[in-house]
C-alpha cells in the first residue's frame, strides 16, 4: 500500500515592517478565517452604508415633518383666523336684521323675518367662540371646520334674505315717500280762511249749501304753490272758477286751484310739490282776492285741513 500524503494546511502571513526596519513583525492567519475576515468587512460596509442611508432619510423625514407641522400651525391659524370672522360676520349679520326690523316699523310694515340668524341666533356664536378658545390650545377639531362651514351656509342664506328685505323696505320707503309726495298736505298760499270746509251760505244766492273747499285769502298776486306733486290736466278759464289750475297728483288725489290772476303752468306739465303754479286773484265768480282750494280723492271732495302737515292761519 502507498504511503498517504497529508494534504496541507494553506495559510496566510502578514508581515508587519515598521519604517525603522527593527522589530518585523509576522501574523500568520488561515484561508479559512481570512475568509471570514473579509466576509466580515464587506458585511460592515454595507451595514454602514445602510445606516448611513436610513440615517439621511430618517433626517428627510424630519425635516418633512418639521415643514408640515410648521403648513400645519399656518393653516389652523388661518382657519382660526376665519372662524372669528365668520362669528364677527355673524354679529354684523344679527345687528343688520334688528335694523331693518327698526326701519320696517319706522316705514309702517312692522317687523321683519322672525328667524334667528344662522341656526338659533347668537348662542350659536357663543358655542363658536368657545371652539376658537379651545382650537388655540389643542390641535385643530374636525368640529371647529364642520361648524365654520354650517356658519358659511347659514350666513349665505342670511345675506339672502337681508337682500331682499333691504329691498322690500327700499320699495316701500319709495313708495311711502312717492305718496307723501302725491298727498295734498302743505298749504298752496299763505294766509287765512275766509270760508272752510262744508255748509255755508252762498254769498252770491244767500242760499245754504255745502262748500267744497277752503278759501284762502291773500293779497293780489301771492305766489301759489302745488300743494302735491302731479301733472296738469287743466289750465285755464272755467265758469265760477276763473282762471284755474286742475291737477293729477297720484294715489286717488285731484287738486283744484280757483279764481287765479295768472296761470304759470302749461296742460300736460309735470309740477313738483311747492312748485309755483300761479298767482292770487279774484277772477270769476269772487268777491276778493283769494284762493279756492279743492282736494278731490277718488271722486270725492275731502276737506284740505285733514290732510295738512302744517298751521295756517285762522278760520274767518
Amino acid at each position: 500500500m502507498g504511503k498517504k500524503v497529508k494534504k496541507r494546511k494553506e495559510i496566510f502571513t502578514l508581515m508587519l515592517v515598521p519604517h525603522s526596519g527593527k522589530g518585523v513583525r509576522q501574523i500568520t492567519i488561515s484561508r479559512l478565517s481570512f475568509s471570514f475576515i473579509l466576509i466580515g468587512i464587506a458585511v460592515g460596509f454595507f451595514s454602514l452604508f445602510f445606516f448611513i442611508n436610513d440615517y439621511r432619510q430618517m433626517r428627510y423625514k424630519v425635516a418633512r415633518l418639521n415643514e408640515l407641522e410648521v403648513a400645519n400651525q399656518i393653516q389652523k391659524e388661518k382657519i382660526l383666523s376665519l372662524a372669528q370672522k365668520i362669528k364677527d360676520f355673524n354679529e354684523t349679520m344679527e345687528k343688520l336684521k334688528k335694523l331693518e326690523d327698526r326701519l320696517r316699523i319706522l316705514a309702517g310694515v312692522g317687523g321683519g323675518i322672525k328667524e334667528e340668524l344662522g341656526k338659533g341666533g347668537p348662542q350659536d356664536y357663543l358655542l363658536l367662540e368657545e371652539d376658537i378658545k379651545a382650537s388655540k390650545r389643542e390641535l385643530l377639531p374636525n368640529h371647529l371646520i364642520k361648524k365654520i362651514e354650517e356658519n358659511t351656509l347659514f350666513l349665505k342664506d342670511e345675506i339672502e334674505k337681508r337682500e331682499k328685505g333691504f329691498e322690500e323696505v327700499e320699495k316701500i320707503i319709495r313708495q311711502k315717500r312717492e305718496l307723501f309726495a302725491s298727498t295734498p298736505n302743505i298749504f298752496p298760499v299763505q294766509g287765512w280762511i275766509s270760508s272752510g270746509y262744508g255748509p255755508r251760505t252762498n254769498p252770491f244766492t244767500k242760499k245754504r249749501e255745502i262748500h267744497r273747499a277752503i278759501d284762502i285769502v291773500a293779497p293780489w298776486g301771492t305766489e301759489v304753490r302745488a300743494s302735491a306733486q302731479g301733472k296738469v290736466v287743466f289750465a285755464g278759464w272755467k265758469d265760477g272758477y276763473g282762471l284755474m289750475v286742475r291737477m293729477n297728483d297720484g294715489y286717488g288725489y285731484y287738486t283744484v286751484y280757483g279764481h287765479l290772476s295768472r296761470i304759470l303752468v302749461k296742460q300736460g306739465q309735470w309740477i313738483k310739490k311747492g312748485e309755483v303754479i300761479g298767482r292770487v286773484g279774484s277772477t270769476g265768480q269772487s268777491t276778493g282776492p283769494h284762493l279756492h282750494f279743492e282736494v278731490w280723492f277718488k271722486g270725492k271732495t275731502v276737506n284740505p285741513l285733514g290732510l295738512m302737515v302744517e298751521p295756517l292761519g285762522k278760520t274767518g
